[in-house]
């Protein structure tokens, strides 16, 4: 049940209700806590405790993390149970090496084949002379300005 879990995501469309689901729970919660429990007039008014504020604000919005992610995989658990039809099966190992050699391409797009084939010299000189250049703007501003 976990590999399932862990290896599905949900179909575009109704991964966009469950998401939206989600964000109106977390959306309730902050509005109970701070319109219902009227934290929000105690914060306003002076009226709220210095602990009120180095503990209870920074755990009211921790818990609407844990909310929306505890709707969101409450709601994935259900659907996978319901419609099985409405999930995606992952291969982990096909997608990490999708994503490598997307990146791979990428940056030998950027920097030229012939990057992953320089030698730790010719990389180290390379940092050395872009430490170097700021240093000596630097030092040419530095001799404008006493002229």
């Amino acid at each position: 049940m976990l590999c399932l879990f862990r290896n599905t995501k949900l179909h575009p469309k109704i991964n966009q209700v469950v998401i939206l689901l989600s964000l109106m729970s977390v959306i309730g919660w902050l509005y109970f806590t701070f319109i219902e429990k009227s934290l929000m007039q105690k914060l306003f008014a002076g009226q709220a405790l210095i602990v009120d504020l180095v503990f209870g604000l920074p755990l009211i919005l921790a818990l609407a993390v844990v909310v929306y992610a505890t709707v969101f995989w409450a709601l994935k658990l259900i659907i996978i149970f319901t419609m099985p039809s409405a999930i995606i099966h992952i291969d982990s190992e096909d997608e990490n090496s999708n994503y490598l050699e997307e990146d791979i391409n990428e940056l030998e797009n950027q920097h030229g084949k012939e990057y992953w084939n320089q030698s730790e010299e010719s990389l180290i000189s390379d940092e050395k002379q872009l430490d170097s250049k700021p240093t000596q703007s630097s030092n040419h501003s530095n001799n404008d300005d006493s002229k």
